[in-house]
């Protein structure tokens, strides 16, 4: 019981100190090195969709904004940002980096799949992004994430070169 009520307490003040250490991993932290057209692509992998092979092409701002494309959908309100604070760096949690942004279009056209946003993880190393996509949606088949829409979408192992 004890313990129960120690673990209980821990959790609740992580609750509390986590968004407090971490608020500022929203920084945009483009470096010189970052800035550029960047392409590759990313293995769907939910079981659902046809297609396993989503491209995404972007570019990538001094500023911190990005624009481009992921599959087939344009991206909008792009932003490059810092993903995590020294905390979650310590605890090797999250990617370094993470694209957000918007989707106008379908992102998979042929199969008529359309979300309203994307989040990209990102590592960074030796002039590569690798990480993933993720769009809008529900995490889980059957339930509705947004009105409209159905299950999110998944891609992994994206690994973006720069492009001239």
């Amino acid at each position: 019981m004890k313990t129960t009520h120690h673990i209980t307490r821990l959790i609740a003040t992580l609750a509390i100190l986590l968004p407090a250490l971490t608020s500022w991993a929203t920084e945009s932290v483009v470096t010189p090195a970052m800035v550029g057209h960047w392409e590759g692509n990313a293995r769907i992998i939910v079981s659902w969709c046809h297609q396993t092979n989503l491209p995404v092409k972007v570019d990538i701002h001094a500023d911190g904004s990005v624009t481009g494309t992921v599959g087939d959908a344009k991206l909008t309100e792009g932003r490059f940002e810092s993903n995590r604070g020294w905390l979650l760096r310590k605890l090797n949690w999250a990617t370094d980096y993470i694209i957000v942004g918007g989707l106008d279009g379908a992102i998979v056209a042929a199969e008529g799949i359309t979300r309203s946003s994307v989040k990209m993880p990102l590592n960074f190393s030796d002039g590569t992004f690798t990480g993933g996509v993720n769009t809008s949606g529900s995490g889980f088949e059957g339930f509705d994430g947004k009105k409209g829409e159905g299950t999110w979408l998944a891609a992994m192992s994206l690994k973006l070169v720069r492009s001239p």
